[in-house]
């Protein structure tokens, strides 16, 4: 599910001539197709995660992701440029959910030292979905046309529609033991759906505002994920422009960092290894645990910014500079890995409006990276574009020590982290109690 929306996010990359010829548009106005999704994919959570909070998790897939197919319809159909952009807005709202609410639902159904494997694995569908859409996209333009792109994405996630329907349970706590006393003839006292949903709604941008953590990891992420997508539209100015590439083969260049990515997912049990290690060291499951292999790996990024950008111009050999992005794909992964996770088990109850909060701002960078990045590498060229952003990258990179350091102090004074763990244990005493009854 992961993969397709994050798929249909990039492969926009390679549709933007072909819209611009079929429009008669500039390339500038074609690459906000990537902003509008990018945009909707920012504010899609904001109403979808507190719906999740509300509903549970299953029914706001079956809707949005329903959607999302049908609107990827009106972008293969789209008549003019303008009905384009309102439909990739679309595909971004209605397609957020299923990314953003899939982080709480795996924390629904694993327990905090069981979730390393599974976050690896949902990272992977997050992740390689937009560094494998530009090579596919690349191959599809040179022999179809642009709206193939949108066709692609339409029967790929109208199969794995189909097949939610049918796997994909209800997971949410909450929503299940209401309905298991709603069957056992119990109302229990409850909030109306307009209380409920008021206060789920405000709940995302007021954590990201009063939160240190999230803000800053969220800041941190955002940046990083910008660097993705800020590539997408790179790489083609460096290898189509500088070498002389085919489109094809341009996109062949996502390679090195799809490779990262796969490295990085591999490794998930190595790094559910380290969380044992450091929960044992803590004292017990601290969201910390989550962070040591991140102070070195954020280094990664850095190092493959400033690799890329000094090497990324003939007469240096081509697999070198596509080399830089295997770096990059590692720290890329494991960051989201470990940002996600330590987020999760933060705020556990409140994941949700955690992550729709993180993913506003990282939707955010991540559109608005693209507009500026052809203008970026041809006036200051690759080798200083690239070191401008590693420098960034540099000052960023202590992030993860820092929360190491700090972060339990700043839980103690997170008013969600603490109603997260008082619901944790009345909710086990509920248990305890159940069982012995």
């Amino acid at each position: 599910m992961t993969a397709c929306i994050t798929f249909d996010s990039s492969i926009h990359v390679t549709a933007i001539k072909g819209v611009s010829a079929s429009f008669s548009c500039s390339k500038t106005v074609a690459t906000l197709g990537l902003t509008t999704f990018l945009i909707g994919f920012a504010t899609g959570p904001l109403l979808f995660a507190p719906l999740s909070e509300v509903f549970g998790r299953t029914i706001i897939f079956r809707v949005t992701l329903g959607l999302f197919v049908v609107f990827n319809v009106g972008c293969a159909l789209a008549p003019n440029v303008e009905s384009l952009l309102v439909f990739r807005f679309l595909c971004g709202f209605f397609g957020s959910p299923t990314v953003t609410n899939s982080g709480g639902c795996l924390a629904d159904m694993w327990r905090a030292e069981e979730r390393s494997v599974p976050f690896a694995l949902f990272t992977t569908g997050s992740s390689l979905g937009p560094a494998v859409a530009p090579i596919v996209g690349g191959f599809v333009s040179e022999h179809l046309s642009w709206r193939w792109m949108y066709w692609v994405v339409t029967i790929l996630s109208g199969t794995v529609y189909i097949a939610m329907l049918f796997l994909l349970p209800e997971t949410y706590a909450t929503v299940l033991l209401q309905r298991k006393a709603k069957n056992a003839g119990i109302v229990p006292p409850r909030q109306s759906f307009k209380e409920q949903y008021a206060t789920n709604l405000t709940r995302p941008c007021i954590m990201l505002f009063t939160e240190p953590i999230l803000f800053t990891l969220g800041l941190y992420s955002a940046f990083v994920w910008g660097i993705l997508y800020l590539d997408f539209t790179a790489y083609p100015v460096v290898f189509q422009t500088t070498r002389g590439w085919s489109e094809g083969i341009a996109g062949l260049s996502f390679l090195g960092i799809g490779l990262g990515m796969a490295i990085a997912t591999t490794s998930s049990p190595w790094i559910n290894d380290i969380h044992g290690a450091f929960v044992k060291r803590l004292g017990g499951p601290k969201p910390e645990a989550r962070l040591p292999h991140l102070i070195i790996l954020a280094w990664f990024i850095p190092v493959a910014l400033f690799w890329f950008g000094w090497t990324a111009n003939p007469p240096t050999h081509w697999a070198v500079s596509i080399a830089a992005g295997v770096p990059f794909g590692i720290g890329f992964v494991t960051l989201f890995l470990g940002t996600n996770a330590y987020l999760t088990d933060c705020y556990g109850r409140f994941s949700a409006s955690a992550l729709a909060a993180n993913a506003v701002m990282r939707s955010l960078f991540s559109g608005g990276f693209p507009l500026f990045a052809r203008q970026m590498y041809v006036k200051m060229e690759t080798p200083w574009a690239s070191s401008l952003l590693g420098f960034i990258a540099v000052a960023m990179a202590p992030v993860p020590w820092l929360l190491y350091m700090y972060g339990p102090w700043l839980r103690e004074r997170s008013k969600y982290h603490l109603w997260t763990v008082e619901l944790e244990e009345k909710e086990a005493a509920d248990r305890n109690l159940s069982y012995n009854c």
